[in-house]
């Protein structure tokens, strides 16, 4: 390398990181990508004390771990050769890989010829090195070891596993300890540095309580720009349009769409948007659903939202019969059946809700085990049955359609009901793990705000509903 690369590489992060890249990648150079030099902009502030308390939130895919922990504590060594790292993360086996690929960059010849740090031989574990001045890295999972660990900097990559995206528990455990024993681990309370590098998973994640905490420094990249936003690089400003993705390159207009479309856990709008854009305006509370007592209900139009599972067992989805009443502006949730089971119990019930509710109309989606029930269903031509295709759109942003309605209270739940408060834990939660009770429910609420008209059936055919099967 020439001395002008040498000096580069060793005073500007963001050359370090290209150089880092094309060492880790074997030779694949990185390309010129705006949101790259931003994030190093942002990262170099943390190692020259600038900003003490750095949080990053990246959709993933987006050399998340390779610039806030790798890189960071690569160049971080090499601009001091005594700093004492910390990286924590949410499994060892994720913390290993990331000293791993620190230490393979602090052995590097291109390294050692820009940097004079270097590796001692007597502490060199795969997950605890140290340098020959004392310094190094300690990386741990957030369930590992931290007692007789110190830093000067502490950076946390991924706290959350995915699969623990909507785990209340383990979310407030990973707040604690953060709180309690992860920040406690400063050399130099003063003088120390923290970085949170994530994904945003879940409204109670650790980057929403460190915010709420305030004394950070917040940079928030969502996948696809809302809206549009200017970001200092130092030397120059990235402009970033409403609409642009961050990596054009690697992600084509049929693949975003899917992402857009696909029902995904983590729900698009935190894992992707990072909490930015419509699907962060669903905030349902249990008070946006007022008691009734169906007693004081008047005769009125019965309609029955259906949604089927796709397979039948104990990890399947939930069937649901929803019977609704509307009554001037507000909905009335009368009865509720849900259950996982076959098609033949389905079957069974949805005959019983037909006889007990005389619908009006009958709303069934036209997928999976629903095709099967509307085959049936229509067979008996007094009930007015209604196929129900999906439109492409994904649940979120169908409930959407609806948050006026449920904001101002005008879905009302029985009072006492067995279902209510499961009811009411799917709504709040939402997305989660079961979405079956907001399915029906959205369906309804789209098709009685096409104003549709509604007629009572035959008395006499819906008692013979009961003789049939």
């Amino acid at each position: 390398m020439s001395p002008e690369t040498i000096k580069l590489i060793r005073t500007d992060f963001k050359s370090f990181v290209r150089k880092a890249f094309s060492f880790i990648h074997d030779g694949r150079k990185l390309g010129n990508q705006p949101y790259v030099d931003y994030l190093c902009f942002e990262l170099e502030k943390v190692i020259r004390g600038e900003t003490p308390r750095l949080l990053i939130n990246l959709p993933p895919r987006h050399l998340k771990t390779f610039l806030g922990s790798i890189c960071l504590a690569a160049w971080t060594l090499g601009q001091e050769a005594s700093a004492r790292i910390i990286v924590v993360t949410y499994n060892d086996r994720l913390a290993e890989h990331i000293s791993r690929d620190i230490r393979k960059i602090l052995r590097a010849p291109w390294f050692k010829q820009v940097f004079s740090t270097r590796l001692a031989d007597d502490h060199a574990r795969a997950d605890d090195f140290q340098t020959t001045k004392g310094g190094g890295v300690y990386a741990v999972s957030s369930k590992g070891a931290l007692a007789g660990h110190g830093g000067d900097l502490i950076i946390f990559d991924d706290p959350l596993d995915l699969k623990d995206w909507n785990n209340l528990s383990e979310i407030e455990r990973i707040n604690e300890c953060f709180d309690g024993m992860i920040m406690s681990r400063f050399d130099n309370p003063v003088e120390g540095r923290a970085v949170i590098i994530a994904h945003r998973l879940n409204d109670q994640d650790l980057s929403a309580h460190v915010v709420a905490q305030g004394g950070w420094r917040s940079v928030v990249l969502p996948f696809i720009a809302t809206p549009a936003t200017n970001y200092d690089l130092g030397y120059t400003t990235w402009y970033r349009e409403k609409g642009t993705i961050l990596r054009p390159d690697a992600f084509s207009q049929k693949e975003i769409k899917r992402l857009q479309t696909k029902e995904l856990t983590p729900p698009y709008h935190l894992y992707y948007q990072q909490g930015r854009g419509a699907g962060a305006r669903i905030k349902i509370k249990p008070e946006h659903f007022p008691a009734f007592q169906p007693a004081m209900l008047l005769p009125a139009h019965v309609v029955l939202s259906i949604d089927t599972a796709q397979k039948e067992g104990r990890d399947a989805s939930y069937n649901v019969i929803q019977a609704w009443t509307m009554q001037g502006e507000n909905h009335y949730l009368i009865a509720q059946w849900r259950q996982q089971c076959g098609y033949l119990e389905l079957l069974a019930n949805y005959k019983s809700f037909v006889r007990k509710r005389r619908p009006s109309a009958v709303l069934i989606e036209d997928t999976a085990n629903g095709s099967a029930l509307l085959a049936e269903a229509k067979r008996m031509s007094w009930v007015k049955v209604i196929a129900i295709t999906p439109d492409g759109r994904s649940k979120a942003k169908r409930l959407l359609d609806h948050m006026y309605t449920i904001r101002r209270k005008r879905v009302h739940l029985p009072d006492g009901a067995d279902w209510r408060s499961a009811f009411i834990a799917e709504l709040v939660s939402f997305p989660g793990e079961f979405d079956d009770q907001v399915d029906a429910m959205t369906q309804y609420l789209t098709f009685m705000a096409t104003n549709p008209h509604l007629q009572l059936p035959p008395k006499r055919a819906i008692m013979a509903v009961g003789s049939r099967g």
